[in-house]
This record gives structure tokens, C-alpha cells and sequence, in this order.
């Protein structure tokens, strides 16, 4: 993608909000807006916690460059919440569930999720101090049970232990880095660190409870990668959601561990 337009204006798309240049910076609204136009030709595409770029900035949400480009927004983050939500329905009233994203970021895909599954509580991890103090500052203005911690999860997980009737939900989305080909489609194996590593890490964690997995995937993903990752499960399902253009849809792999959906047959695959 060019870098400037005729008249010389920037260019504010994907490369140039990750570059070394920009993506530790924190983003004015124009810009977010000016993202949004010139990469989806739409100045509100960044919806987060559900409001609008103007809402959520007026309110003294803020977002750093690269926390821009990789964040679950609304649109995608309401489906995956839904999705959540019907395969837990079964599950008895008074069940209590634990949603865990190893990767917060901005945090916007567990705030769906929270807010669609009822009796449910969040623990999120970020590694990275700057994303981590900015996001924990959004959430301080949203009323949402999230327990955010700066740190690597694979060192402070095992802190966090839950009764064996409780059930828990995974959010697997790490970053893509060079996972993602033009061609050949998102490698699973590849991503940093790689699905499998995360998924056999935290069930050996959570051994006893059952477990619902939700990885962030691309509408073209390496079969292979795909087929290895679902041989952990017991039960999965693949949801691609139609609200990009063709080539730049998202979905998520749901699957289990130690349970499965009443109705397995619908929309497993």
C-alpha cells in the first residue's frame, strides 16, 4: 500500500501504525478517524467498548497506535460474544465462568464476551507496560468485572486457580506477527507464540475444569495448522463472520475440553 496520497498527506494504515515510527504512540482522534477512512473508508470502524471513535475518546478512552490496528472491535467482538454465549447455554443457571484472555490489548473482545454470558468474571494479561497502563485506564470508565495483569501469563497463571464446577473460557488470540500469508492464509504454528503452545499450556494448568476455547482466526487458515489444533479438543466449531470483504474476514475455532455442547452437531466441524 503507498505511504502518502497525491497531495503528500499520510497514509494511516496497517504498516505505518505498527512501524518502530508510530506504534507506541497514542493516538488523537483524527488520526483513529483517518485510519479508519483510509484503510475501511469508514472514520467510525474503530468502535470499541460499544461507542463510536468520538464517544469513547470524549470519555478519555485512549488507544495506542498498534493497540489500534490489532484490537477486537465492536462488530467483531459482539459476534464472538454471541457465539460464546450459545454454546454455554446448556450449562447449569448457577454455573460460574471464567473468561481468560492471555493477550488483553485492549481488552474489547473479553468485554463482549463478559457482557454476553451472564455470572461471569475476566482475567486478563498483558505483558507490555504501555499497553497495559493504557488499557487498564480504559477499563477504570467501564463498568465490567475484568481483572487486568501486567505480566507474562505463562508466569502468573497458575496464581489463579478455580473450583473444579467452575467452568472456563479461553480467549486465544496472540499476536499474528508473520503468521499471516497473502496466499496460503493464517498459519497457526507460526503465530507468536504458536496456538497449540497456549492451548496445551493452559489446560495442563486447568486440567480439572472444563473448558471452552476461543481462538481468533482468519477466513483462510493453513489446513494443516488447523487440523492439529483441533485434534485437542473435544468437540469444535468454525465460525467465519461475514462483516469485512472477501480475503479480510475473521472468525473464530471454537472447541472444548473435558465437555461438550448438548447438540454437537450443530455447527461443528
Amino acid at each position: 500500500m503507498k505511504a502518502r496520497d497525491g497531495d503528500g498527506t499520510r497514509i494511516y494504515e496497517r504498516t505505518f501504525l505498527l512501524s518502530q515510527e508510530k506504534r507506541d504512540q497514542t493516538m488523537e482522534l483524527w488520526e483513529v478517524q483517518k485510519y479508519g477512512v483510509d484503510s475501511f473508508s469508514d472514520s467510525s470502524y474503530v468502535r470499541i467498548y460499544g461507542m463510536s471513535p468520538a464517544e469513547w475518546y470524549e470519555r478519555g478512552i485512549r488507544l495506542l497506535a498498534r493497540t489500534t490496528v490489532e484490537c477486537v472491535r465492536d462488530a467483531l467482538g459482539e459476534l464472538i460474544g454471541k457465539d460464546v454465549a450459545s454454546v454455554l447455554q446448556d450449562a447449569p443457571s448457577a454455573t460460574k465462568f471464567i473468561v481468560i484472555d492471555p493477550f488483553a490489548g485492549s481488552c474489547n473482545s473479553l468485554y463482549w464476551i463478559l457482557r454476553l454470558v451472564g455470572n461471569s468474571k475476566g482475567i486478563a494479561f498483558e505483558i507490555d507496560k504501555s499497553v497495559f497502563e493504557t488499557t487498564k485506564k480504559n477499563l477504570s470508565s467501564l463498568d465490567i468485572d475484568i481483572e487486568l495483569v501486567n505480566g507474562d501469563y505463562r508466569s502468573l497463571l497458575r496464581s489463579y486457580r478455580f473450583p473444579v464446577g467452575h467452568f472456563i473460557v479461553v480467549f486465544v488470540a496472540p499476536p499474528w506477527g508473520d503468521a499471516l500469508n497473502d496466499v496460503t492464509g493464517l498459519d497457526l504454528r507460526r503465530t507468536k507464540p504458536p496456538i497449540a503452545e497456549i492451548v496445551d499450556y493452559v489446560d495442563s494448568v486447568y486440567k480439572e475444569n472444563p473448558i471452552l476455547w476461543v481462538t481468533q482466526v482468519h477466513q483462510t487458515v493453513v489446513a494443516n495448522s488447523m487440523a492439529d489444533l483441533k485434534t485437542r479438543f473435544d468437540w469444535s466449531a468454525l465460525r467465519i463472520y461475514d462483516i469485512n470483504v472477501e480475503g479480510m474476514k475473521h472468525g473464530v475455532l471454537l472447541g472444548t475440553s473435558r465437555w461438550a455442547p448438548l447438540d454437537r452437531a450443530q455447527g461443528s466441524s
